[in-house]
This record gives C-alpha cells, sequence and structure tokens, in this order.
C-alpha cells in the first residue's frame, strides 16, 4: 500500500472516530446511536459485521444493534447463540476488552469463524453491555492490538452516550450524597495526629468520594517515598511488586513536583516517568492513573501590629507525600473528578503535613508511652508501683546483659548458579524466534535467528567475483596449453604468469567467502548447553527488530543444577555481618565467611530453610527505590533436601546470624545506630 492510501485511510479512521464522539455528546435513542455507531466502527476497521449487546436488567445480554451480522452466518449455526453468550459473559465479568481467534490454542467455541473482538460498555463503574466486532480472519496478526486498541477508545465514546441517558436525574442525588460523604471524610481524616491512621483513613474513605477503584496514600520521608496506605488492605506489604512500582512510579512523581494523568496512552511522557509507569501500568492492571502530589500547607501569615502585608516564601512548598487515584474498567477520566481530587488534596495535604509535624516532635514516641505508664499509675496502691517499677528494672537489666542472637533481614530470589545471558553476535533485524519463556531446550537448538542485509550482499559479490575468476582461469588455462602446442614460449610465460595470479585471487576470494559465511552462520543463535529461557515475552520484545552487536537478547538458566539466594541488604547493615566474619576469623574458624542464613519461601513460609553465606558484593548498587544495596550469594543446605519451590525467581525472606547482641540492642539497635550516625557517638 502506497503512503498516500495509508495517509488516506488515516484520514478516513480519523473522520470516523470524530463522528462517533460527536454522537456521544447528543441526545438520541440508544437504537438510533449504536446502529450509527456499528457502521462507523465496522468501516473504520474493514470488519465483515458488529453487533452491541445491552444487559437487560439481569445477567443476561440482549442484541440492541446489529451491522450485517447475518453475513456471518451467525443465525446459521443452531449454537451460536449459546457460543457467543458464553464470550459476552466473560466480558460482562470481568470488563476487559479481548479477542478471539479460530486460530487460538485454546478449547473456546466461537460462534463464527471470524476473529472477534469484543470491548466492554462501563457505567457508574459497571459493566452494562459489550460491543462485538466480527473482523476477517485474514488479517495480519501485527494488527490486531491495534483494532483492539481502537474499539476500546470507541467503547469510551459509547460510555459516554450510556452516562448522558440518565446524568439530569442522577446529577442533584449525587451531590448531595458527596457533601454528606464528604461532611463525615474531614471529620474522621482531623481527628487523628498518627501519620499511618490519617493516610488509612484517605484512602478508604476518600476512594468513596471519587469514586475510583483503588486509592493509595504514599508520604515522602526525606527523600524516601513510602506507601502508607491502599484501600482496601488493612497492611501494605511493602515487598510486593505492586508496592515496589508504585513506590517507584510516585517516587518520580514527587520529585517532578507535577501532577500525573495516565489515560490509556504513554505518548508525550517525560523518559523520567515513561519507564516506572510502565512498569506500574503492567503490574496493576489498571486503564486510568493519577499521582498528585500533596504539599505542605502554606504557613498562616502574620498581619498583626507592624506587618506590612504578606511574606515572600523563597523556598517551594515541601512534598509530605502523594494520592494514587486508579481505574481498572476504563480509561477515561469521569466527569468532575478533577473537582473531587481538589477538594480532598486540600484536606489530604493538612491532615498529613499535621500528622507528620507532630510525629517529629523529639521523642514523641517515648513520651507517648511515658504518658500511657503514668496514667496507668495514677490512682493505684504505691505498693503495686513500686513491683511495677523493679519489674521495669529487672527488665531493663536482663535486656542489657542477656545476650541473644542478631540476625540481619534481607529479601531476594531464588535462582540457578548457572546463568548465560545470549547476546547478539551482530547488528541484524530478527526475523524468527523460536523459544518461548520458561521453555527447556538442548545443546544446539535454534534460539533466535538474525538477518543482516548488508552482509548478504556482500556475500553475494563474492560468490559472483568467484564464479567470474574460475571462468578466468579456465580461459586462460586452455589459452596456456594452445600457446605451449604452439611453440610461443613468450606467451606460455605471460599466462602463466597470470594463472597464478588468478589462483592467488582465488584462494582470496574463497577465504573472503568462509569468513563472511561464518558470520552468517553466527546470526542464527543456538544454545551452547541444555537449560531453561528464563526470559519472557521474547517474540513481542525482539521479533522484526533491529539489534546491535552485543545487545542483551535472552537469558538461559539450567535449573538442573545447583541454585543459590540472591539477596540484597541494605548498606548500613554490612557492618554487622562483616564484623560477625571477622569474629569467626579470630576464633580459627575455616571458613569464616559461610555465615549462617536462614530463609523462608514466599509460597511456603510455614517452612524455615538454612543455607551458608558464599559471596559478598564488591560494591554497592541502588534498588528500585533508590537505596543503596550490597548483594549476597547463599548456598541453600543440601542435606535437607531439595526446595520444594525451584522456580526462576521465586521470593524469599532471608536472615543473616551476625553472633550474638543484647536484647537490647536486638530490639532497639537501629535507633542505636541512627544516634551514633546523627551525633558521632
Amino acid at each position: 500500500m502506497s503512503s498516500g492510501n495509508v495517509d488516506e485511510v488515516r484520514q478516513r479512521i480519523i473522520r470516523l472516530a470524530r463522528e462517533i464522539e460527536e454522537m456521544s455528546q447528543q441526545r438520541m435513542a440508544s437504537e438510533e446511536f449504536f446502529g450509527q455507531f456499528l457502521q462507523r466502527v465496522v468501516g473504520a476497521v474493514g470488519a465483515r459485521a458488529g453487533a452491541v449487546w445491552v444487559r437487560n436488567g439481569s445477567s443476561q445480554l440482549r442484541l440492541i444493534a446489529d451491522h450485517q451480522l447475518d453475513s456471518t452466518g451467525f443465525h446459521d449455526n443452531p449454537r451460536a447463540s449459546q457460543q457467543n453468550q458464553r464470550l459476552l459473559q466473560d466480558v460482562l465479568v470481568n470488563g476487559q476488552a479481548c479477542t478471539h481467534s479460530p486460530d487460538d490454542d485454546n478449547d473456546v467455541e466461537l460462534p463464527t469463524q471470524d476473529l472477534i473482538i469484543l470491548g466492554a460498555l462501563q457505567r457508574d463503574q459497571e459493566c452494562v453491555g459489550v460491543v462485538e466486532i466480527f473482523q476477517r480472519l485474514d488479517t495480519p496478526s501485527q494488527a490486531r492490538p491495534g483494532f483492539l486498541q481502537f474499539v476500546e477508545q470507541m467503547c469510551g465514546h459509547a460510555c459516554r452516550h450510556l452516562e448522558r441517558q440518565d446524568e439530569t436525574d442522577q446529577v442533584p442525588v449525587e451531590r448531595s450524597k458527596f457533601s454528606e460523604t464528604f461532611e463525615q471524610f474531614s471529620l474522621q481524616l482531623h481527628r487523628s495526629l498518627d501519620p499511618t491512621e490519617v493516610a488509612s483513613i484517605c484512602a478508604n474513605d476518600a476512594r468513596l468520594l471519587l469514586g475510583c477503584d483503588r486509592l493509595s496514600v504514599a508520604v515522602q520521608v526525606g527523600p524516601r517515598t513510602d506507601i502508607k496506605a491502599i484501600s482496601g488492605q488493612t497492611a501494605v506489604n511493602q515487598r510486593a511488586n505492586l508496592v515496589r512500582a508504585m513506590r517507584k512510579l510516585t517516587g518520580r512523581v514527587v520529585a517532578m513536583r507535577e501532577p500525573l494523568t495516565y489515560a490509556g496512552k504513554l505518548d508525550e511522557l517525560p523518559p523520567q516517568i515513561e519507564e516506572p509507569l510502565a512498569e506500574y501500568i503492567q503490574e496493576s492492571g489498571s486503564r486510568m492513573v493519577q499521582v498528585v502530589p500533596l504539599y505542605e500547607p502554606e504557613p498562616l501569615v502574620d498581619l498583626g501590629e507592624g506587618a506590612h502585608g504578606p511574606r515572600e516564601v523563597e523556598q517551594p512548598r515541601r512534598v509530605v507525600g502523594a494520592l494514587v487515584i486508579e481505574q481498572v474498567a476504563e480509561s477515561r477520566v469521569k466527569g468532575g473528578l478533577a473537582e473531587r481530587i481538589e477538594v480532598v488534596k486540600d484536606h489530604a495535604e493538612s491532615a498529613l503535613a499535621n500528622a507528620m509535624r507532630h510525629e517529629r516532635l523529639f521523642g514523641m514516641k517515648v513520651w507517648r508511652f511515658l504518658g500511657h505508664t503514668f496514667a496507668w499509675l495514677q490512682g493505684r496502691n504505691r505498693w503495686k508501683a513500686g513491683l511495677v517499677v523493679a519489674a521495669l528494672v529487672v527488665v531493663g537489666l536482663v535486656m542489657a546483659l542477656v545476650p541473644w542472637d542478631y540476625r540481619v533481614e534481607a529479601t531476594g530470589q531464588l535462582m540457578p548458579v548457572v546463568q548465560q545471558d545470549l547476546f547478539a553476535p551482530g547488528n541484524g533485524k530478527v526475523v524468527d524466534v523460536r523459544v518461548v519463556g520458561g521453555q527447556e531446550i538442548k545443546t544446539g537448538d535454534v534460539l533466535v535467528v538474525l538477518q543482516n542485509l548488508e552482509l548478504d550482499a556482500q556475500v553475494e559479490i563474492v560468490l559472483g567475483e568467484l564464479q567470474n575468476n574460475r571462468e578466468l582461469i579456465t580461459t586462460l588455462q586452455a589459452q596456456y596449453d594452445r600457446a605451449v602446442e604452439a611453440g610461443d614460449d613468450e606467451n606460455v610465460i605471460e599466462l602463466s604468469g597470470r594463472i597464478r595470479e588468478a589462483r592467488i585471487q582465488l584462494k582470496s576470494l574463497s577465504k573472503r567467502r568462509r569468513i563472511l559465511q561464518d558470520q552468517q552462520n553466527e546470526l542464527t543463535i543456538k544454545a551452547a548447553r541444555d537449560g531453561v529461557i528464563a526470559t519472557f515475552q521474547i517474540r513481542q520484545k525482539l521479533i522484526n527488530r533491529p539489534v546491535n552487536r552485543g545487545e542483551k537478547l535472552l537469558e538461559l538458566m539450567d535449573v538442573g543444577q545447583e541454585w543459590r539466594l540472591e539477596l540484597q541488604v541494605e548498606e548500613h547493615r554490612m557492618g554487622h555481618i562483616l564484623r560477625h566474619q571477622q569474629e569467626r576469623q579470630d576464633r580459627g574458624i575455616e571458613d569464616p565467611r559461610g555465615l549462617r542464613v536462614e530463609f523462608v519461601l514466599a509460597t511456603a513460609t510455614e517452612q524455615n530453610y538454612q543455607g551458608r553465606l558464599t559471596k559478598i558484593s564488591t560494591r554497592a548498587d541502588a534498588d528500585a527505590s533508590g537505596v543503596s544495596v550490597v548483594e549476597l550469594h547463599v548456598r541453600p543446605d543440601s542435606n535437607a533436601g531439595p526446595l520444594p519451590t525451584q522456580r526462576i525467581g521465586a521470593e524469599v525472606s532471608a536472615r543473616v546470624h551476625c553472633g550474638q547482641r543484647s536484647i537490647f540492642y536486638v530490639l532497639f539497635g537501629d535507633v542505636v545506630e541512627f544516634i551514633r550516625k546523627r551525633f558521632w557517638l
């Protein structure tokens, strides 16, 4: 297809999309709207037919409009209706758009022999209908994601039509309900001075006010961003992949001090935001994400006697946290959401800033404990108070004098010891990927095939020169033979030299051909050993993509050999590990580095396993959250038998034994280290 034709098709699709958007803003009957809607969608993607199914008050769906549905043979199949209802019900329950093809390797029965594209119709965060497009089966596979995205976008316009049907009646009710809920929210929010409690109230109560699927509250503690609360969760697992990705994204947005809105497109985003946002979208599955920084409220201005007006504040307001607003069902930002966010944001900023300011007061936690203690002692007999004081003294002495095992916590993954990275042997384009993630391969199996058109052209040129050279040698040899027969000594000498020169050139060309062919053979990447492919979505990442020499393509791991733990320990805790190694060395222990390590698997936390420290990295690196960490390698104890889970990248939590310290240091070692670091004591 020429560039002119491509531009024409693109312009036609844009025009049809605009017509659908304009229709959604008009008031018309649903049957009329969806009839015109299908004509334009089917025409835009070049499909065979289309249909719109809407829920009729129950879980059943009825056909409200169709376009050329008879041409698909849908009505000729007696089981088509039942098969189609199963597809529609899946979308109705999940609220997610999808595609189905007869070529798919699954057991899903389709009503027709077409590529079926399904899009969800949402109203009030509930799926109320399905748009079904019957596309031609010969459609190129690379074009299918674009068709799905287009149908999703058009479903968004159709959803606005459905919302407009009853928005007049709902607006007064929604405003009244919002005012009532907001009053309760503000009262609860400002009652507490505990940052965790404030964040939890904000996440759970404000989610109802905003009408979003999930609301999270992040708190800024110095340069670090912590996820304090997530709606619907009593506690936040900081090690979860979702929380880590959210923390990384929120930290980047907070650093830029600008709100972020994602509504299905990653275009025109700063590069420092695009990567963490894409990672979080993949992990969370959200279709709309907003990250709104929270700032410390401006201080009250003193306008008393002698004041001349507001003081100019040179420093920008300090960031205290952020709100992360998400929608899973639809990417469209709902009407009025910005105004609601602004109202919630003002109160969240004030409450969170006050709580954090109160928490930063020197010795607040200690004073809070003492206050509770003295309140308990008031009004009691002296002998009871004496017993309590004596008990506290005994406990203090025990904590100071009794030794206890001190362990440093670490997190990491279970990985095979034998790991191999496969790199591109030269520049080229990936034309074939013959493996998938998790596939077991044998030595010599073809993994990836590259193509270098320039190299292919060089081989063709050399082959042509070889053919010409051989023909030249044959011609010269014939002339030489005739000259010998004729006794022409002068020509014999000349032809002998030319033949010798041609044969030297032939040898050089043959060598060059072998070198080029070896380079061509190297572009077919084969497995050098048995193992398992540890890289996933290989085809999506590599196919038809240009790569450069030395670029990493795959990871190959031998799961049949030894396994190890690859742990990460915060750098400031490494002193305990190094100190215990030195103690073991001073005592003459044969292997002072082999510290004992206890660990549990994320999938089997009920069972503890043992291991030995084998390697400490010589450098510290920053993790995803920016914290400086050191990598440790641990060999699991083979005497206990194989681990129940030997899955590449399995999450583990570990504790490295670092000798004995007092009970007080075991419990409050972090406080002691902080004071030493702060005051050099």
